[in-house]
């Protein structure tokens, strides 16, 4: 991904996150940090090795220097080895019959878990260990509680989410005031209709988006399709809405896609590269790794519902899982619960990582404290009030989210460019997607 070195190298939320060492701790007592009880006398363990996994190979360079180090430092009997992703891929990783530890993936990849047999529950360790999960962001709970059928696999420890970015450049060209915190989409779609013209030349659009990041991280937590039925709910009242307010954007005034625009790199490339676009509405860490100081931008919540003041979109958090094959799970739950502490939280929340505490108040007053570039933006509109409830809370869901991409796609292509009705593209796209259900779960 671009610019690693300056934001996402340090900054892993979501697909990559943000450290430095953090200040050390004693060795494990047999308590997590978290645990609350007395602190009992130190007593010297023995030494353990836990071996991490990501297939995600944007950690292979940078994990024990995020991550690995600062385990090390907090519990001195541990030794971290981190496999890397390169060529090794889980299916690979089993074949060899190499021992994993801690996995860690975001919610959509969270299928790997459950299809290579590694989950564990860790609601005994959660008890044993005084962990209290009160203190993580609520949704992040609920979502792994349904993933893992009232149980949990693993503890989140960093999340992404969507918010709204705007070059102010264009804002002053058309002597436009700045989007607000706390606006409605019927605000900030009026707010697009006054930026979006031709001018010089050039075609402004007011609003661009990543399309299915909205849909996967949509308010009304509509899924691709009915866990119980494994079937598509393309054509459901909420599914509609979900998209319907999607693909409204590109029918304001002046603010239409074509051909080489409607996909997911036009219209970000009509921000980032052309500047030809006021406002995008992006996941945040992916939106932070490619701004830089190309231009003058700035950041606002994302749009609320009418109906919903302070609920913005999903989160999309990443967990760390304590696996099945593990030979020292007290050890990896301690590694794994101190990476939810609010002393690791709050440093990583200043070097741009997006908290996963529910007292996300504090945490973000701290964010950015280390990056430079963000200064004097407005970081606080990154996380919303609320979090709407996730719509990824089951592994039928997790695992139809490829097929139910390319299906959402197809849909609002015909519908952004005028080729057909939505309701003709939502039928026509989930009965595919049904088709292709009806394979991956066979």
């Amino acid at each position: 991904m671009a610019n690693k070195k300056k934001l996402i190298y340090p900054m892993l939320a979501g697909v990559v996150a943000l450290a430095t060492a953090c200040s050390g701790g004693n060795p494990s007592t047999g308590k997590t940090a978290e645990s609350g009880g007395d602190k009992p006398a130190e007593q010297k363990k023995e030494p353990v090795e836990l071996v991490f996994y990501s297939q995600v190979a944007d950690y292979d360079e940078t994990f024990m220097d995020v991550f690995g180090n600062m385990i090390q430092k907090k519990y001195p009997h541990i030794t971290v080895k981190h496999l890397k992703a390169g060529s090794n891929k889980v299916a690979d990783v089993v074949a060899t019959g190499q021992t994993i530890d801690v996995m860690f993936m975001s919610i959509g990849q969270a299928d790997t878990l459950t299809t290579y047999d590694y989950q564990y529950d860790i609601s005994e360790l959660i008890k044993t260990r005084k962990f209290d999960l009160s203190k993580l962001e609520p949704s992040s709970v609920e979502l792994q509680k349904g993933f893992a059928n009232n149980g949990m696999y693993g503890l989140p420890v960093f999340t992404n989410t969507l918010s709204l970015f705007y070059n102010k450049n264009i804002f002053d060209k058309f002597g436009v005031e700045y989007p607000k915190d706390g606006m409605n989409w019927d605000q900030l779609k009026d707010l697009a209709k006054r930026l979006s013209r031709s001018e010089g030349g050039v075609n402004y659009n007011g609003l661009v988006m990543s399309s299915s990041a909205n849909i996967v991280l949509n308010q009304f937590s509509a899924a691709y399709l009915d866990p119980a039925t494994k079937k598509s709910i393309f054509t459901t009242d909420n599914f509609k809405k979900a998209f319907d307010l999607l693909t409204s954007v590109s029918k304001i005034p002046g603010n239409e896609l074509n051909a080489q625009t409607w996909s997911l790199a036009g219209q970000q490339k009509m921000f980032f590269q052309d500047q030809s676009a006021a406002m995008l509405l992006h996941f945040v860490v992916l939106s932070l790794s490619t701004l830089k100081d190309q231009f003058n931008w700035d950041i606002a919540t994302y749009p609320q519902l009418a109906d919903k003041p302070g609920v913005g979109p999903q989160s999309y958090p990443t967990y760390f899982y304590v696996t099945k094959t593990g030979k020292h799970k007290e050890d990896a739950f301690d590694a794994i619960a101190y990476l939810t502490s609010e002393e690791f939280q709050n440093h990583l929340a200043k070097k741009g990582m997006l908290p996963i505490l529910k007292d996300r108040v504090a945490g973000m007053a701290q964010f950015g404290q280390d990056v430079p570039m963000l200064k004097n933006k407005n970081v606080k509109a990154l996380m919303p009030e609320k979090f709407a409830p996730s719509a990824l809370t089951k592994v039928e869901i997790v695992k139809g989210q490829s097929p139910g991409h390319t299906a959402f796609f197809e849909a609002y292509q015909n519908v952004v460019l005028g080729t057909k009705d939505t309701n003709t593209a939502l039928r026509e796209a989930g009965e595919k997607l049904d088709q292709k259900l009806a394979d991956l779960f066979k």
